[in-house]
């Protein structure tokens, strides 16, 4: 699925909260917001368990949740499954999220994808949420 269809199905399937934007830039650690939530997500072609989070993008959408007074849901998405994970109660439960280095490549949906260096952590189905 695309970030545009996800975002219309959260919107569909949970009416009562208020309507989920996208994000105008593309390029921000997240994809979507409400008055409530900053949602980042990942639609991938096959399916993981653990599935990763980088450090960074963690840091940058958690300290903006904060800032903000939303809450920072990480989404991914395979073959119309959908798993969330709420970072900020994740974080004020203690979660480990067991983090290492990796090469990676350096994004999965733009061209620029040589293999880097990326610090990431591993979020397990069992902890998330499935819509």
């Amino acid at each position: 699925m695309k970030e545009e269809e996800i975002i219309t199905l959260l919107n569909k399937t949970y009416p009562s909260m208020d309507k989920l934007e996208k994000c105008d830039d593309q390029y921000s650690y997240y994809d979507c917001e409400n008055n409530k939530y900053l949602i980042e997500i990942k639609s991938r072609d096959k399916h993981y368990n653990p599935w990763l989070i980088e450090r960074s993008k963690l840091i940058a959408n958690y300290d903006k949740a904060i800032e903000t007074g939303k809450e920072f849901i990480y989404l991914t998405e395979y073959k119309t499954k959908i798993i969330t994970w709420n970072i900020n109660d994740l974080v004020g439960s203690g979660y480990d999220f067991g983090w290492e280095v990796r090469e990676l490549p350096e994004t999965t949906a733009f061209e620029n994808n040589e293999p880097i260096l990326k610090e990431v952590g591993y979020l397990y189905e069992q902890y998330g949420k499935k819509i």
